[in-house]
């Protein structure tokens, strides 16, 4: 039997192509796009930037090409905060003086191409200023117009809070989830933090796979998979179309946990899910639908006699979800679970 995958994310819809609009991040491995601030002397603990520069690029991931796409340079454009005049970091294709002091432009080689990157290099929050941090990356493909965001959260380093970090490097050196010709392997590093720095004992590290709807624990496989303490490599062969994996990390006899989508576009086939929303964002009174086809890549043809299953589960745990189904797939019981991942299965004998 024959299987692929598909977990809907964010999505725009134009002539039978999925594009997902993501965001690549390339950072020292055990640091994270978080800013921790010291409430007693307004100083940020972590990740200090200026010492750990944060490089952003681009990931726009074409579902008909089975690849990332290359953005269309011409009125391309980063914002801070606000996609507006006054958020516009780049003027004439340079960083405004107004934001020199925290960003730099540059360029990102990953798969055979270049991306244009924007590189934070400064401290970008204050105990004055401790709000979330966004940047947008505005651009096209193809006159389409596509949006690109990247969340920097803020916090005061108080308590005991921890949060799981996972950092992602490729054979190619880019830093995505994307397996390629010219990315082999995929390395995860997972981390738990508490304000910003990084626990060193006490942890422990267990990986999943969602198997249907079932996460079952890994172990090394070779070729396909290698399970370190800390660590999880996967080749293609352990890659369906798109997976979900995740991390389960408990300290002091609580788990936390942390979520990877590895996607191989090796596959001859791909799913178009066919969702109603294009995007992510669903209104209370809307109820998300899906028409799932599947595409034969090489020839851009429909391919028959697929089945369809559909997995729900928490966007922040994974945890499988049992009392909400297809049917009511509505924006209330999306906020009421904090996010829901739908993952499509295709598969026929």
């Amino acid at each position: 039997m024959s299987t692929i995958h598909k977990i809907k994310h964010f999505y725009s819809f134009e002539d039978g192509d999925t594009i997902t609009p993501g965001m690549g991040v390339k950072i020292d491995t055990g640091f994270g796009l978080q800013e921790y601030i010291d409430p007693n002397s307004g100083e940020v603990i972590a990740t200090k930037f200026k010492e750990h520069n944060a490089t952003l690029f681009p990931q726009p991931y074409s579902s008909k090409k089975g690849a990332m796409i290359v953005p269309e340079t011409e009125g391309q454009q980063w914002y801070y905060n606000v996609i507006s005049d006054e958020g516009a970091i780049l003027s004439n294709g340079k960083v405004k003086d107004t934001f020199a002091d925290r960003f730099a432009v540059g360029t990102v080689e990953m798969n055979g191409n270049t991306f244009p990157a924007l590189i934070i290099k400064g401290q970008l929050s204050s105990l004055q200023n401790p709000n979330d941090k966004y940047i947008y990356y505005v651009s096209s493909y193809q006159g389409r117009q596509f949006t690109c965001q990247k969340l920097i959260q803020v916090q005061k380093a108080l308590g005991e809070a921890c949060q799981v970090l996972i950092s992602v490097e490729g054979a190619s050196g880019s830093g995505d989830e994307v397996l390629s010709n010219d990315n082999d392997w995929i390395l995860y590093t997972v981390n738990l933090q508490r304000t910003g720095v990084s626990i060193t004992s006490g942890v422990t590290v267990k990986f999943q796979k969602l198997v249907g709807s079932t996460w079952q624990d890994c172990k090394t496989i070779e070729g396909d998979i290698e399970i370190g303490s800390n660590t999880m490599k996967l080749y293609d062969a352990a890659v369906d179309g798109s997976e979900q994996y995740r991390c389960e990390v408990t300290y002091n006899e609580r788990k936390y946990y942390g979520l990877m989508n590895p996607t191989d576009e090796h596959d001859p086939f791909y799913i178009e899910d066919g969702c109603n929303i294009a995007g992510d964002a669903v209104r209370d009174e809307e109820t998300v639908t899906f028409n799932p086809v599947v595409y034969e890549r090489s020839t851009g043809e429909v391919s028959t006699g697929w089945a369809f299953t559909y997995t729900l589960f928490e966007r922040l745990t994974g945890n499988i979800i049992e009392d909400v189904t297809l049917q009511t797939l509505t924006g209330v019981n999306i906020r009421k679970k904090k996010g829901i991942n739908v993952r499509i299965e295709a598969s026929r004998e």
